[in-house]
């Protein structure tokens, strides 16, 4: 009974914060992309180590506004939180510590801030966790919005659901899935989504498909990457984005100087249409200390700027723009390198935050 209580009370969520933000997909094409927010990072730091800065905004443009977290408390500031989700206007940051994870929600724009109870023990007592991100945001003038945990116990997922009000939260654990299961070693998995076309999606290493989550149905799915990106290129790392125009869901794949990007058909559900080809040679060439060996694609750019980015071992964060053909290195003022992930950040038709 209890069981069902939970996903009784997850639907009745889920239907109320749709209902609050059914404009939204109306007005995403009125949005403007105010910059990104990134960890800076030294280019000489080993690529898999943690950059320990603290987050930063680097705004698109002269005329964009100089955003900060500066108006979090000093603890929360310096006590290890890190970025891990945009969505909406809102930034999550996670900390772990030695009784769990912590989970901070702040609105750059208002300076609202919250931060969200501990985690029920069963969470990770007994499972493992595998990513987090924020579902949603209801629209008005308080400070409301949903989240979500993931977490696996032994190949079976669960939610745990998180909802906040003006800084009151509480979470509900739903039932770990009875039909879905993950196959594959949880390392292979990155803890940060990636948003496309109104789904979740997490890349998995070494799988020739993604973990994709509905924030509506809460429904856990595989979405297999299409041959079209990587069948004659030898299995690369793919990454799933959207489209700059029209904002479908896409995949890309660089290898062997080949950026390739795949789109889906307008229309269907599983055609896809290879949508950009281009060799990265004479790109690569412009940046003379950069090896052909030691790229490969980090993102598409969340922003839907036409562009990907690029990650090197030890020589830098690269843009390169999918209409010039251009690559620039992606550095801060003070020298230093945009850090992994990027999370753009979007203004709203109201002058808030989307």
């Amino acid at each position: 009974m209890a069981a069902v209580r939970a996903a009784v009370a997850a639907c009745r969520l889920t239907r109320r914060f749709l209902s609050s933000s059914s404009s939204s997909s109306a007005t995403s094409a009125s949005r403007s992309l105010l910059g990104y927010f990134h960890h800076p990072t030294s280019t000489a730091r080993p690529i898999m180590v943690p950059s320990a800065s603290a987050p930063v905004f680097q705004p698109l443009s002269a005329g964009s506004p100089r955003l900060s977290l500066d108006f979090l408390s000093a603890d929360a500031a310096t006590s290890g939180f890190t970025l891990f989700d945009s969505h909406r206007g809102l930034l999550l940051l996670l900390k772990e510590t030695g009784a769990g994870l912590r989970f901070l929600v702040c609105d750059p724009v208002s300076r609202r801030h919250t931060l969200l109870p501990s985690l029920p023990a069963a969470a990770l007592s007994a499972g493992e966790f595998l990513g987090a991100a924020i579902l949603s945001r209801a629209a008005g003038s308080g400070f409301e919005f949903r989240a979500v945990c993931l977490t696996v116990h032994a190949d079976r997922p669960r939610l745990w659901l998180a909802w906040s009000r003006d800084g009151e939260g509480s979470w509900l654990g739903l039932p770990p899935s009875r039909d879905f299961r993950i196959k594959w070693p949880l390392s292979w998995a990155e803890n940060h989504c990636v948003r496309a076309a109104g789904s979740l999606y997490w890349h998995i290493s070494n799988n020739d498909s993604a973990l994709a989550l509905d924030p509506n149905t809460l429904q856990l799915s595989y979405l297999r990457a299409p041959p079209l990106v990587w069948d004659d290129l030898g299995f690369p790392n793919y990454r799933i984005g959207e489209t700059p125009g029209d904002g479908r869901l896409c995949f890309a794949a660089l290898e062997s100087q080949v950026l390739r990007l795949c789109a889906r058909r307008a229309g269907s559900v599983d055609g896809w249409v290879l949508e950009r080809e281009a060799s990265l040679a004479e790109a690569f060439d412009s940046v003379t200390d950069l090896p052909m060996d030691c790229t490969w694609l980090g993102n598409i750019d969340p922003g839907r700027t036409g562009k990907v980015f690029i990650r090197s071992f030890g020589h830098g964060h690269f843009s390169y723009d999918m209409d010039t053909g251009k690559l620039d290195r992606l550095t801060t003022d003070d020298g230093q390198e945009y850090g992994h992930p990027i999370f753009a950040y979007f203004s709203a038709p109201d002058g808030g935050s989307d």
